[in-house]
């Protein structure tokens, strides 16, 4: 009977425990079970020990195997052990047989979820019969009867031996559930009483007996995405909900270590309450993680999203420096290169014509036509001679010689023309004139029109600091213009600093170093609480977070006051349940159908139209509040003041040229006259 019962379950294979105390007991021949149950081809292995069977217990939960245990003893302190150790699972099937005619009461034992246990009766000999305590989706303890077995009929009444959880928990029959919640827009939008609980308080060196033993308020929630779709889950499985308030209004990290060194595992805020059974969902941006898949485990995501940090956004430059925009950095070192061999070059061309003729005549002859005289053999020869010579002969012309001050002409020949001031032609010569020339041309379209139309443009468009939107050139503002980078307590964007690498790393490094008072300042209550901070604008500030969760709260303050940054990493967010949650796969196949469907983006969607309207209505009243006052005023003083906003609206893409745009120039003027006085 017990072979044809375990080959209706057609596990994988079988773990059977079989306690001294019980392996003497008429009732039970394991001997004859363990021979019928291999001419069926199972593999199976028994255990003696009690340890060594939760050991391999907990090996095959490591490994997400699914394994049957057959336990030929009675489940009164069994059943506490292995809740104690946290062997129940949904992937552990703990099926108990020790000949009793009756299965015992729930005074007696208690098989809470998740762990799934199967009691075999034997009312009367040749007749078995099977109770299951996950027959129904209440979570209540109550065994069930599913099955039964007769030799004397037909054998096992049905097969498969266990209704499947898809079956069990597909309806749940109007169970409640209680959901630990906190304000987080735009996921959970929560209305705080005036009296709030103590547990809004408690924080991680709270220990773990006072966090299980604090009492915990219901909160009212006026809407969110989560909220809607919770809404909608309740519908489609038929559950209700309470929502009651996350210790620490956090969705919780792990404690510290206790003062022996021991490390803790266990974790504060929302998580802490599904890690110890005193609540079954929690929704609310909840990020996936390494550690916080030790305590609790995740339905199929829910939200796609990936980490980023928002700023202010890029301010606008000193306009003092506007008239050094229009080239970039690295190019006005060649253009002052430029201008200053201009003119050695432009006196290289005119002076080495000069240059070569004299080194062709030696220094004392004259030329008088096509014929050389020397100088040294005429004066030997009579005075009238050197007559004729004064009167005949002549020196290299006027126009071969080089002009006085040609070097000096030359460099400031050149500035005059490259600062567009008139100017006498320098020499008469072809080349001089064709250099002078391409001058001309370098100085009038390649720059200063270039640089007139730039300088015009960044007029018209005011010039901003460089956007803030990598962790590179975070880390360098941190580090260079003092700016504060914080991040929501408890949450999954911590826990990636904290345990992150490379850039991560040092970011966190720098937070901690920003107040050396007190090393935790860069903690907030929530995105929400950074985003005002930021939105104050007293300091250089941003904040770490989901990009979904920082793009609406931005909008809330004005999208155009903030810069966000790139995607940092992909980051995923779930439901959180409980560790061998036995309806994860029911409530997976519903939100893969609505992720199929499209329903969950849709949902994000409509909260973001919803705020986009409620701001709407807000900017509505405010303007008919402003109506209102300025009807008090006489009339031009009204339409002045109506006009101004769309003035003002106006102004931040175009702006109309004034003299605080064109200071730099005067600037410009001004120490050029104190350096021309100065000299």
């Amino acid at each position: 009977a017990l072979s044809q019962i375990i080959n209706g379950l057609k596990p994988r294979q079988l773990a059977i425990l079989a306690l001294p105390s019980s392996r003497h007991d008429d009732s039970i021949q394991v001997e004859d079970f363990l021979q019928r149950l291999h001419r069926l081809y199972y593999k199976s292995v028994i255990f003696y020990d009690l340890e060594l069977f939760f050991g391999y217990i907990e090996a095959n939960l490591l490994g997400a195997i699914e394994c049957v245990n057959l336990i030929f003893h009675q489940p009164d302190e069994l059943s506490t052990l292995i809740q104690e150790r946290r062997l129940a699972h949904r992937l552990s099937l703990f099926i108990f047989y020790w000949g009793a005619k009756q299965p015992p009461s729930a005074m007696r034992v208690r098989f809470e979820e998740p762990m799934r246990a199967v009691v075999i009766t034997r009312p009367r000999p040749k007749a078995f019969r099977i109770y299951y305590n996950q027959a129904s989706p209440t979570g209540t303890s109550q065994l069930r009867l599913v099955n039964w077995y007769d030799s004397d009929n037909l054998g096992l009444q049905r097969t498969p031996l266990l209704p499947s959880a898809a079956s069990v928990y597909a309806n749940f029959e109007g169970r409640v559930f209680r959901v630990p919640v906190f304000h987080s827009p735009p996921w959970f939008w929560v209305s705080y009483s005036n009296e709030s609980s103590a547990a809004s308080h408690l924080g991680s060196e709270e220990s773990q007996e006072e966090f299980e033993q604090m009492e915990y308020n219901e909160v009212n929630v006026t809407g969110g995405r989560d909220h809607r779709l919770l809404l909608l889950l309740a519908q489609h499985m038929n559950f209700q909900f309470v929502y009651i308030e996350a210790p620490g209004r956090t969705q919780g990290s792990l404690r510290a270590p206790a003062d022996n060194g021991e490390t803790n595992d266990s974790f504060t805020g929302g998580i802490g309450l599904l890690q110890s059974g005193l609540a079954d969902f929690f929704l609310g941006d909840v990020g996936l993680s390494w550690e916080r898949r030790k305590a609790i485990e995740f339905s199929f995501f829910t939200l796609a999203d990936s980490g980023a940090f928002a700023t202010h956004a890029p301010r606008r430059l000193n306009e003092a420096l506007a008239i050094m925009r229009p080239f970039k950095l690295d190019i006005w070192p060649y253009l002052i290169l430029t201008i200053v061999f201009s003119g050695p070059i432009f006196y290289g061309i005119i002076a080495l014509p000069h240059k070569w003729r004299r080194r062709q005549l030696p220094l004392d002859v004259e030329q008088l036509g096509e014929l050389c005289i020397h100088m040294a053999y005429v004066k030997e020869i009579t005075p009238c001679v050197l007559l004729m010579r004064s009167r005949r002969t002549r020196r290299v012309p006027p126009a071969h010689e080089m002009p006085p001050q040609l070097f000096e002409r030359c460099i400031w020949f050149t500035l005059r023309l490259f600062l567009k001031q008139s100017c006498h032609e320098l020499y008469h010569d072809y080349r001089a004139k064709f250099l002078t020339i391409v001058y001309w041309i370098a100085a009038t379209y390649v720059l200063a029109d270039v640089y007139a139309a730039q300088l015009t443009s960044q007029f018209a468009r005011p010039a901003h600091e460089a956007p803030i939107n990598t962790l590179q050139r975070l880390q360098f503002v941190m580090q260079q213009d003092g700016y504060r980078l914080y991040v929501e307590k408890e949450s999954s964007s911590l826990e990636m600093l904290e345990n992150g690498t490379e850039l991560f790393r040092q970011l966190y490094a720098l937070m901690r170093q920003q107040q050396p008072d007190d090393p935790r300042a860069f903690l907030i209550d929530s995105v929400e609480a950074g985003v005002k901070l930021i939105a104050d604008g007293r300091e250089n500030k941003a904040v770490l977070g989901g990009r979904e969760t920082l793009y609406f709260n931005i909008q809330q303050y004005g999208a155009k006051n903030f810069q966000l940054s790139q995607k940092l990493y992909t980051r995923y967010s779930a439901v959180a349940v409980q560790i061998g949650c036995p309806f994860l796969d029911s409530l997976n196949d519903v939100l893969m159908h609505m992720f199929e469907g499209g329903i969950l983006e849709k949902m994000t969607t409509a909260e973001y139209e919803a705020q986009a309207r409620m701001m709407t209505k807000e900017q509505a009243l405010q303007s008919k509040e402003l109506a209102a006052a300025e009807n008090a005023n006489t009339n031009a003083k009204s339409n002045e003041a109506k006009a101004q906003p769309q003035h003002a609206q106006d102004n931040e893409m175009i702006s109309a040229l004034n003299l605080r745009m064109l200071q730099g120039a005067f600037i410009a003027l001004a120490v050029g006259s104190l350096a021309a006085g100065a000299l």
